[in-house]
Parts: C-alpha cells; structure tokens; sequence
C-alpha cells in the first residue's frame, strides 16, 4: 500500500509528540535529605544549684511522659537531656524523676506551654513544626528536686543549643 507524504509526515509528528509526552511526564524524585531539619527536641541542660554555671548531672534520671506509663528515657546519668514535645497541642508535661529505683527517689512535674508554628521546608520535606514563645512551670510540692527554671530560648528551632536549664 501506497502511504502519501502527509500521513509520514503525521506519523512522524505523532511519534515525537509521544516521546514528548513520555519524557514530560517524568519528574525527578522528590526525596527528602537525610541531613534535613525535622521537628525538633526541647534540650534541657542541668546545672548545680550551689554553682549556677556549673552543669551536674542528675542520677538515675528517668523521664515519662504525663500522658503515658512507658518511659521515654532513662533511667540515665545526664546532665542534658532532649525530649519530644506534642506537634498538635500547646503543651506537654512530664514527670521527671530523680535517684529512679533508689530511697531517695523523687519525682516532678513539669509543664512546658508553647505555639506550635509550622514551618515550610519544601516540596519533598513538606513541614516542621517549631515552637514558639516556650515557658516552664515545675509543680510545686513539698519535694522539689527541680529548684529552679529558667527559658533560655523562647523559639525552638533547632537541637544545637539547649532552651532550658533546670537547676537541682
């Protein structure tokens, strides 16, 4: 069969249009880095109380969520710590306990408050959440091994400075 120059010429202009469409329909991969910066922790250091600039670890420190029964660390022997703070809520307590498993064992509750914001990282690595005008309250009770708070960064960022210090 005999084909005209037009049908050739349509043939090859549909086979380019199909390559085109092929090839335009890709898209690189939408892989979020490794090295990206998610949600981050609240830092905590702990500090002497005698000595405020001196930083002194607590002993058996186990730290538990209010909320839950399961403990989220400890127990351990830091005087740093980082915990994970609620992304959908204005707040998250803890029970931090010192001296875990010992006599002189001794628990306090501490509430952080905070907006969460969220923050646009991009296309592959959708959001973070930060957190912005951070503020502690410790429980008072008869007991405080927890004597004093102080907020050294109201924004939460990033992990590479601690935003509060409790001294004990």
């Amino acid at each position: 069969m005999f084909r005209t120059p037009k049908i050739i010429r349509f043939q090859k202009w549909l086979f380019s249009a199909g390559i085109f469409l092929l090839f335009a329909g890709c898209q690189k991969d939408d892989l979020c880095p490794q090295d990206t910066e998610t949600t981050p922790m609240l830092v905590i250091e702990f500090y002497d109380a005698e000595d405020p600039s001196s930083l002194k670890a607590v002993s058996n420190l186990v730290v538990i969520a209010s909320d839950k029964e399961s403990r989220f660390l400890g127990p351990t022997t830091a005087n740093q710590v980082a915990i994970p703070l609620k992304t959908n809520e204005t707040f998250t307590e803890f029970r931090f306990i010192s001296s875990s498993g010992t006599p002189n064992e001794n628990e306090d509750v501490v509430t952080f408050t905070y907006d969460p914001t969220p923050v646009y990282l991009n296309r592959a690595c959708g959001y973070k959440i930060a957190y912005r005008n951070l503020d502690v309250t410790v429980t008072n009770d008869d007991d405080n091994w927890i004597q004093g708070e102080i907020v050294l960064q109201e924004n939460v960022e990033n992990e590479t400075a601690a935003h509060i210090s409790f001294t004990h």
